[in-house]
């Protein structure tokens, strides 16, 4: 009916002269084209892409220098702790959309995905939340993930339990629905939901496919989580980069990065980009001390 009218109006705004795009039909339609017009709708999606190239030599050197007895430190250990000084030191970054406008969380949080490899060997893909991240050195949010994991692994959360099974004996479209109500109750009406933890995912989600050979991928916005980031960590590998005129082979990592344009524009990534850069040139003064 919506189509039907516009449409309508349309017709009669060229016929009566108001045109505000001089165009004529494209004539006959190729097949696919039809197939595609069927398939999707206008544009209303509010994704955007970009990859980082990270040096990795000054983090392996830093790395090289912990003692044995710390905890084991990863890519993505450093990545969190330079998204959270990123968060921190501009915190427009750190927060989402409510209401169509942006507010500002008071706490840089963020939550990192990691399969957890259960005794019976299988694996669940879980989210595990690091509250004040800013303020955690890269040992600390080594220890504080390996913990939450081996708490997960051991099924000591009885609400997360309680939650997985409920979810899986709804029907799909029960689990979409309720996953929405659940964001607009927590986020939009700014209610805490009985069962759900606390803003379970902070202003940036983060995950390494690295251990999968990938060194290229992008993951979608989750709508219920209302990050507006959501980062994808590769596989770190030897390249040639260009360093004062001369090529040299480095090892390198590729952060791919998902983010909400309503949220976020360039000059907003542009300052995240400025950070991570700085921690990874100097990660004496950013990582802190492993234990």
């Amino acid at each position: 009916m919506a189509r039907m009218l516009s449409r309508a109006i349309w017709v009669k705004g060229e016929i009566m002269g108001f045109r505000n795009v001089a165009v004529k039909p494209l004539g006959k339609m190729p097949p696919f084209r039809k197939i595609a017009m069927g398939t999707w709708a206008r544009p209303g999606d509010p994704q955007i892409y970009g990859t980082l190239e990270i040096d990795l030599t000054q983090a392996n050197a830093w790395l090289a220098r912990q003692p044995p007895e710390a905890p084991k430190v990863t890519v993505t250990h450093m990545i969190a702790r330079a998204i959270g000084l990123a968060l921190a030191r501009y915190p427009e970054l750190n927060g989402f959309v409510r209401f169509r406008k942006i507010y500002l969380r008071q706490s840089v949080d963020l939550a990192i995905l990691a399969a957890v490899k259960h005794d019976s060997g299988r694996e669940d893909l879980s989210s595990v939340k690091l509250e004040g991240v800013d303020k955690m050195s890269v040992g600390q949010i080594a220890q504080a993930l390996a913990d939450r994991l081996e708490y997960l692994r051991q099924k000591r959360d009885t609400a997360l339990q309680k939650t997985a099974k409920m979810l899986s004996v709804l029907p799909g479209f029960l689990v979409r629905f309720l996953l929405w109500f659940t964001a607009f109750v927590s986020y939009t009406l700014n209610i805490r939901f009985p069962g759900i933890p606390k803003d379970s995912f902070g202003a940036c989600i983060l995950t390494n496919v690295g251990m999968f050979g990938l060194d290229l991928a992008f993951a979608p916005l989750v709508p219920y989580s209302r990050a507006p980031i959501v980062l994808l960590v590769g596989e770190a590998k030897k390249r040639p980069v260009v360093v004062e005129d001369r090529v040299e082979v480095r090892e390198m990592v590729r952060l791919n990065a998902t983010i909400d344009h309503r949220f976020c524009d360039g000059a907003l990534l542009a300052k995240m980009v400025k950070v991570i850069r700085e921690v990874f040139a100097d990660p004496d003064t950013h990582f802190g001390p492993s234990a």
